[in-house]
């Protein structure tokens, strides 16, 4: 309790520790405290066919606490750990599924040669959500479901390698066991990305496959029969995989950003794929105030849906920004209703949401 303290009085601890039996060599390390906060009361103009006045924690941003570490072994190597905890701010329940740091749990070693980490982490599929601008339409301006994964989802048992960045070029590799006896591959996963920033200009892409997970169409994207079959449960896959590419620009004030997924779920001899596009533009009014505009369009077997996202944003200091948002999303053809990512499925083929909200970084 009292390096938590410490560290949120000082953001960081520098502590210097004599190497046990190394005589006068020392190893330079710091401990970091840091959060964010974000909660917002949203409007939902159909919800099985009634409104509703919600309040969300996480809607731009999920919100968090967390501590992250690095001690200096000397020679350009590093130890680094991280443990983020995520919570929901209106209840102050658990997130990810009630885990103590659902967040993200790793410890690692940084080298000159790339660094290694061990633990819970992101996919690659991550590269695109820092790359294309995506959350700043907010956790409803996700896509279908988030199957695609963009919207930064987590493995566990990962172990990890991300290389140094050449020129603006960096790549990484991850792979999860499963753990299950008699089969390597069963509950295994894997992801691989690679990303490039010089100047004005960001890309990146990704791919992400995981074995035996489960889904749940009819409530996430408001799908009965995924497979030609009326499905309204939880459905088993073998395999579930991502590949993602997109990218953005900054053209003086305005920021043009795009990306591309293809998701691909099988079960036996059945297959579903899932794509969307999605572009869009942020532009910076003033240094305090930007807005954003986009437009994603996927499909699915022969259902469509067009989403729309605009934002405003305006930061009352480097740390507090009050936001507006407004996410709409319709659907086309079988027999899907309308559902934005995390709320209930609507009725029918429309349903919008405008929210309001307040984040903090600390």
């Amino acid at each position: 309790m009292k390096i938590f303290m410490k560290a949120a009085l000082l953001s960081s601890v520098t502590i210097a520790c004599s190497l046990y039996g190394m005589g006068t060599a020392y190893a330079q390390s710091s401990v970091t405290l840091y959060g964010l906060i974000d909660e917002s009361l949203n409007y939902v103009s159909n919800e099985g066919g009634h409104n509703a006045f919600t309040q969300t924690s996480g809607n731009v941003q999920g919100s968090r606490w967390g501590i992250k570490g690095t001690e200096d072994l000397g020679g350009g190597y590093k130890t680094i750990f991280t443990l983020e905890n995520g919570f929901a701010l209106n209840t102050g329940a658990l997130g990810q599924g009630g885990l103590e740091f659902g967040r993200q749990a790793f410890v690692g070693l940084a080298t000159p040669s790339g660094t290694v980490t061990l633990g819970r982490q992101y996919d690659f599929l991550l590269y695109l959500y820092s790359m294309t601008n995506l959350f700043n339409a907010g956790t409803y301006g996700f896509h279908l479901g988030d199957y695609d994964r963009l919207g930064g989802e987590r493995l566990n048992n990962v172990i990890a390698y991300q290389s140094p960045t050449f020129n603006g070029l960096k790549f990484g590799a991850l792979y999860a066991p499963g753990g299950q006896p008699g089969s390597f591959a069963a509950g295994s996963a894997q992801s691989y990305g690679v990303s490039y920033s010089r100047g004005y200009l960001n890309l990146a892409a990704a791919y992400t496959s995981q074995n035996n997970t489960t889904i749940t169409p009819a409530a996430t994207i408001g799908v009965p029969d995924l497979f030609g079959t009326r499905q309204t449960g939880t459905i088993d896959l073998d395999r579930m995989s991502t590949v993602a590419a997109g990218g953005s620009y900054q053209f003086g004030p305005a920021l043009l950003h795009g990306v591309y997924s293809l998701t691909d779920m099988r079960s036996g001899s059945s297959t579903a794929v899932l794509s969307t596009w999605e572009g869009g533009v942020t532009y910076s009014i003033t240094p305090a105030v930007s807005v954003l505009g986009g437009y994603a369009y996927s499909k699915l077997n022969d259902t469509r849906w067009g989403q729309y996202m605009v934002s405003l944003d305006y930061f009352l200091s480097k740390r507090t920004d009050l936001y507006a948002l407004l996410n709409y999303e319709n659907v086309h053809g079988g027999d899907a209703t309308a559902t934005l990512f995390t709320a209930a499925s609507s009725s029918g083929g429309n349903q919008a949401i405008v929210s309001l909200g307040i984040r903090h970084r600390f």
